[in-house]
């Protein structure tokens, strides 16, 4: 990373901004920029393969997947590959349309919504999973508690709930910071941080010799005790909490989580 941090005095919401307004900016240049070769890479905390795996073990042999805020596959495509039966939800249009275009997305069911009432996916899933910092697209608590109980009611009695977030550290996200610079592109991350509400407003910009592009994006962020809170509310318990897809122990200075929670009913059975 290159150049230095500017701190912003004022935070605003972005008027016109909703739940497809990311995605459908986004959606054609996702895979570019998030692929395995992209700039910005998201297999630190785990490779779509390692995802992949991991979910396979809890969903078993042909289980039921539902991956909200799907995107472009990038995580649908590989459970697919192990032979789960996968729905994916997504509020984006052109998100989903550019996984319908991909090979292999046929074996995909997917749902165009929002992931705050998933009750349109079906029910008795084995696994629900939400990746990569989803579910804080969802910008106030309320819809991220109304997801969590969606999810609930969407699982079989020993099904699953899996969520990979980042640890809150705002301090560390305000401001203006540089993601690359090349000889010819410069890409900017500006972003205002309210504490008071727990949101991030933001615009990742991209600056060319051809011009300019704007990228908004407005997250709710939540503390893994406030996750918690939300499922213990929803009927869920948390069962495990690591680092990363790759099981390393979660402590106080992990700056991301895997979280998985059960419903509450089927654990107090099985004690």
């Amino acid at each position: 990373m290159f150049g230095s941090r500017l701190t912003i005095r004022k935070t605003s919401r972005m008027d016109g901004y909703d739940s497809t307004t990311y995605g459908e900016r986004i959606a054609g240049v996702y895979d570019e920029w998030y692929g395995d070769e992209g700039d910005l890479a998201l297999t630190r905390i785990g490779s779509p393969n390692e995802v992949a795996d991991h979910i396979a073990v809890l969903a078993g042999s042909a289980g039921k997947v539902l991956e909200l805020g799907v995107g472009t596959g990038r995580l649908a495509l590989p459970l697919a590959d192990r032979g789960l039966a996968v729905t994916g939800l997504d509020a984006s249009p052109s998100m989903l349309g550019r996984l319908r275009s991909k090979q292999g997305a046929e074996r995909l069911t997917l749902i165009d919504g929002d992931m705050a009432d998933p009750s349109t996916c079906g029910s008795d899933f084995d696994v629900v999973l939400i990746g990569f910092n989803t579910l804080f697209n969802l910008t106030s608590e309320k819809a991220q508690q109304a997801c969590f109980r969606g999810v609930a009611n969407l699982l079989t009695p020993d099904g699953h709930f899996v969520l990979e977030g980042f640890v809150p550290a705002p301090e560390a996200h305000d401001g203006v910071t540089v993601r690359h610079i090349s000889i010819d592109r410069v890409m900017l991350d500006v972003v205002a941080i309210d504490p008071d509400s727990q949101t991030i407003t933001g615009q990742r910009i991209e600056m060319t010799s051809e011009g300019n592009r704007f990228f908004p994006y407005q997250l709710r962020y939540a503390t893994p005790d406030q996750l918690d809170d939300m499922a213990i509310s929803a009927g869920l318990e948390l069962i495990n909490r690591s680092e990363d897809w790759r099981s390393t122990p979660f402590t106080g200075d992990s700056p991301t989580h895997v979280s998985t929670w059960r419903r509450r009913d089927n654990l107090q059975e099985q004690h």
